[in-house]
């Protein structure tokens, strides 16, 4: 990035001839620009130092690094369209396979006994016995 542009005010009084004095004020109106402007525009030129060269390479570089950033954003906004995209296909795989999963028993004909909770309360050696009988 350039530098950035400090400025220090600087009172200047200057006699003028009078044909610089209605040629400068003119030239005010002409640019419709404050008359302090154009004087330090005319010092800037006469010191070789373009302010309008530097203020349009500021802007620039301003705007490089704007693309840059929009640039930025296209690629995430499209990062987040695909996860969006994603996000909704497997929304849809699980609510297939919890329609596919019941908690009931899809075969009406076989009956199944409810569970006793007093059966999940054997002693531990009755569970390791169990299975002979």
């Amino acid at each position: 990035m350039t530098e950035k542009i400090v400025k220090k005010s600087l009172n200047l009084t200057l006699d003028l001839p009078l044909q610089w004095t209605e040629k400068i004020e003119q030239l005010a109106l002409e640019k419709q620009q404050p008359l302090s402007e154009l004087i330090t525009d005319i010092i800037g030129v006469y010191l070789s130092y373009n302010l309008d060269e530097l203020n349009i390479s500021r802007l620039q570089e301003n705007y490089q690094e704007l693309n840059k950033k929009v640039q930025i954003l296209e690629a995430k906004d499209h990062y987040i369209d695909r996860l969006e995209h994603r996000l909704f296909i497997i929304e849809k795989l699980v609510s297939s396979l919890q329609t596919q999963i019941s908690p009931y028993p899809r075969d009406k004909s076989i009956s199944y006994a409810p569970i006793i909770e007093e059966e999940f309360e054997d002693e531990p050696d009755e569970i390791l016995t169990d299975f002979l009988e």
